[in-house]
């Protein structure tokens, strides 16, 4: 490919970009959103109908972080600026040090939610399993989007619950929810992606 039609390429990609973006904005700014919405670090996503922020719950301490959501009965924390888009040892370090009374890896999942790749850790806080507590099972999921590393939590369940298909399938599905509803504030789509394109054009010259 000649130079001169790449970056006429180049030039027609950064114009429809600039365009979609630009649509999408207004769309945004005519929409009224009504949604109650919880924020972490440089990011926010939205809570799900009869369900609750912890904080207005005054639940702060059911939780590991200040804002996470709650339906009371299981509680889902979120992080952004993760060190890593997906699980290894860096990551079970960081989950392990939250947990006192003991972490124990249950298994390992990669799968795809709501288009992106991501890495699941099933983990049990034996210390929790008692004759007068049950609960103590919880499911971490790490990925990468715009821009930025994120890791989700929900805690604690019972061991009925892990066994029981249904109920994962239904975590699975409020956490993929949960993803679409994420946006980092600090994310500039239209910067992103023209990055993207130069990095595209670049990797073809060398």
């Amino acid at each position: 490919m000649r130079k001169e039609d790449m970056v006429r390429g180049f030039i027609i990609a950064v114009f429809i970009i600039f365009i979609a973006l630009n649509i999408n904005g207004i769309n945004s700014f005519l929409s009224f959103h009504t949604d109650k919405t919880a924020e972490f670090g440089h990011s926010i996503t939205v809570v799900p109908q009869a369900w609750n922020t912890t904080d207005e719950l005054n639940l702060t301490n059911m939780s590991k972080t200040p804002h996470a959501i709650t339906n009371e009965y299981v509680y889902i924390d979120h992080w952004d600026d993760w060190p890593e888009d997906h699980i290894t040892s860096i990551s079970e370090a960081k989950f392990r040090s939250m947990e006192d009374g003991g972490y124990k890896v249950l298994k390992n999942e990669n799968t795809t939610l709501c288009g992106f790749a991501v890495s699941k850790q099933y983990f049990s806080n034996p210390s929790r399993d008692t004759d007068d507590n049950w609960d103590h099972i919880g499911v971490n999921y790490v990925f990468s989007k715009e821009d930025t590393n994120y890791a989700i939590q929900v805690h604690y369940f019972t061991s009925q619950d892990y066994n029981n298909t249904t109920f994962i399938k239904e975590i699975d599905d409020r956490i993929e929810d949960d993803m679409s509803n994420i946006h980092n504030n600090e994310f500039n789509g239209f910067v992103s992606a023209i990055w993207h394109v130069v990095d595209i054009i670049t990797s073809n010259f060398s």
